[in-house]
């Protein structure tokens, strides 16, 4: 079995506390919680839960492709939102994205980290089997 990569790929902010912002083990890749974060770790679109949704899928893309995934690779996501009043302008962008390979999803209702944040993805994504 191949050695466990904790990895904080380029393309994004620096991670706010002790974690990794993906891990790959194998064919399994895990997204930590992304947030609508610039690369100088500022809030984008602080009122606005569909573009914090957009840019929040963009950090989860560019983590996916730091260990080898893609958008299409994910099976699994988790949203977080802080309020379910935004559910509708996070789904549009959500969908704008994953609508032609939607993958299992739970919506959760939480705090966040930030006041100004709405919005929190983390994925799992598993990678095709290679053809042998």
């Amino acid at each position: 079995m191949s050695a466990m990569q904790r990895l904080n790929p380029d393309g994004l902010h620096k991670p706010i506390g002790c974690y990794s912002q993906v891990v790959r083990q194998g064919n399994m890749v895990v997204a930590s919680g992304m947030a609508s974060l610039d690369l100088e770790g500022r809030i984008v679109a602080p009122n606005d839960a569909g573009a914090q949704t957009t840019q929040t899928i963009a950090n989860l893309k560019a983590a996916l492709e730091g260990a080898g995934a893609r958008l299409e690779d994910v099976a699994k996501v988790t949203v977080y939102l802080a309020d379910f009043a935004d559910y509708p302008a996070m789904d549009a962008a959500y969908r704008q994205v994953f609508g032609a390979f939607p993958p299992a999803r739970a919506t959760l209702k939480v705090e966040l980290v930030y006041p100004e944040l709405l919005v929190e993805l983390e994925a799992w994504a598993i990678l095709p089997e290679k053809a042998g």
